[in-house]
């Protein structure tokens, strides 16, 4: 169930709005991929903000459930590529936050 959430600071927002929409699929092919789920637990969203101008104007913040093939390497992975393809695609910094959640206190209702 990777939730995906980007960040955009409105000065970039402005300029690559399409390029990261569009981007989109990919990005959920690339997680799906490397976590081995399918595409329908995917949840993704590009979420425009008002940032302070000295953090990276883009913040990915990715949410997953534990999984034992999921190792700590395999995350490091997973966020330097899915920040190298967003922050070359946007032409700017990119942070990537990733959280694995705990199954005895995470609800969800769909």
């Amino acid at each position: 169930m990777p939730n995906a959430k980007l960040y955009v600071d409105h000065s970039v927002w402005s300029e690559n709005q399409a390029e990261l929409h569009g981007s989109l699929p990919e990005f959920r092919d690339i997680l799906c991929q490397r976590l081995n789920v399918a595409p329908n637990t995917c949840q993704l969203a590009l979420i425009p903000v008002y940032g302070l101008a000295d953090q990276p104007a883009i913040n990915i913040e990715l949410h997953i459930m534990p999984h034992p093939e999921r190792t700590r390497d395999l995350l490091e992975t997973l966020g330097g590529d899915l920040q190298a393809m967003i922050g070359d695609l946007a032409g700017c910094p990119c942070a990537v936050r990733i959280a694995t959640l705990d199954r005895q206190t995470y609800v969800a209702l769909k």
